[in-house]
């Protein structure tokens, strides 16, 4: 197996997970403040990861990383804040696969623009570059039935449309970020235990400081809906895709998780908030058909590349050469030691 092929799997079930989080987030944003169930639920899920890691490795290690990997650990905090927030905003203008779209839709082009500035290095095929052109394209479509009430919640005011889309655009820019800097902490040694450890203060000081100023926080009724997004929403879809990221470059990460609007649009379904709408179904399969597209180039590059440092290292001894494989060549890769 590639190392592309080795993140499929894991970043596929952090797709999940997100799609039954956006579905289920976007109903319970209705009732429950953004602001005061992100609060509980990150508190929840940094509270577990900081307890897990104490116990393994004592409380030095765990906060180590702030001061050896200060830069890192400060990009994925913001980042993380960023992302978090403005998607559980957006959820209450967008209809949940059209938010799913958006974001995904992004990363890739992100990725390319964003890679060579947070992570030197990075790299792109030119396969990659098309798909990520096709799927802005249908980005745009999903964004014209969106303004024009065609999507799963009927027709919304300008302002409902323009804020819903201002908070989807900076939860791509947010979430391809954070790939990245996951990626670099990831490189550095960092486990995914470690990296859920201390990612969310950020995100944990500024949403308690907005729920102080809410009138209204109901707490008590957020608390078991908290609970849920904290397992299904935070700690398991993060933890996964950390150990997806481990295996692939931020741009595969990025077009593998653009399989999950066709997952929320499928979920939704079960939100008697939502119309089904048949627009939203096609255009997220366009976007699974052009992320196959680039996978199977990244996969396709990879083998090649391991083939060739195969044939390249493999000495011919006496008429014969040792039993030694390309997928041998891709075991011994540091990516996966």
């Amino acid at each position: 197996m590639t190392r592309a092929q080795r993140g499929v799997v894991p970043i596929l079930g952090f797709g999940v997970l997100t799609a039954a989080m956006d579905v289920y987030g976007g109903n319970v944003v209705q009732s429950v403040g953004p602001d005061v169930l992100a609060a509980v639920s990150f508190s929840l899920t940094a509270a577990f990861f900081v307890g897990l890691a104490a116990v393994r490795h004592g409380l030095a290690a765990t906060f180590r990383p702030l001061r050896d990997l200060r830069r890192d650990v400060v990009g994925v905090n913001v980042t993380t804040a960023v992302t978090w927030l403005s998607m559980l905003y957006a959820l209450k203008y967008l209809e949940p696969a059209v938010v799913s779209v958006v974001v995904v839709a992004l990363g890739p082009i992100l990725t390319i623009v964003l890679g060579p500035v947070l992570r030197r290095g990075s790299s792109v095929l030119r396969a990659e570059i098309w798909v990520s052109g096709g799927v802005l394209v249908v980005l745009g479509l999903l964004m014209w039935e969106s303004v024009t009430g065609r999507s799963g919640v009927g027709e919304l005011g300008t302002g409902q449309v323009v804020a819903g889309f201002v908070c989807t655009v900076a939860c791509g820019v947010g979430s391809t970020s954070n790939i990245i800097f996951m990626k670099r902490l990831s490189e550095a040694g960092q486990t995914p235990q470690s990296v859920l450890a201390i990612r969310f203060f950020l995100m944990i000081g500024v949403t308690w400081v907005m729920t102080a100023f809410n009138d209204h926080p109901r707490l008590g009724a957020a608390f078991w809906p908290a609970v849920f997004v904290a397992v299904i929403g935070v700690g398991l879809p993060i933890y996964v895709l950390q150990i997806g990221i481990k295996h692939t470059e931020p741009i595969t990460t990025s077009l593998l998780i653009s399989v999950s609007p066709l997952i929320t649009l499928l979920l939704q379904l079960l939100d008697g908030r939502l119309v089904p709408s048949l627009s939203s179904f096609v255009c997220t399969s366009a976007i699974i058909v052009l992320v196959a597209l680039g996978i199977m180039r990244r996969g396709q590059k990879e083998a090649q590349e391991a083939r060739e440092a195969w044939e390249a290292r493999t000495p011919v001894l006496h008429g014969h050469t040792p039993t030694v494989t390309p997928e041998d060549m891709v075991k011994e890769t540091p990516d996966d030691a």
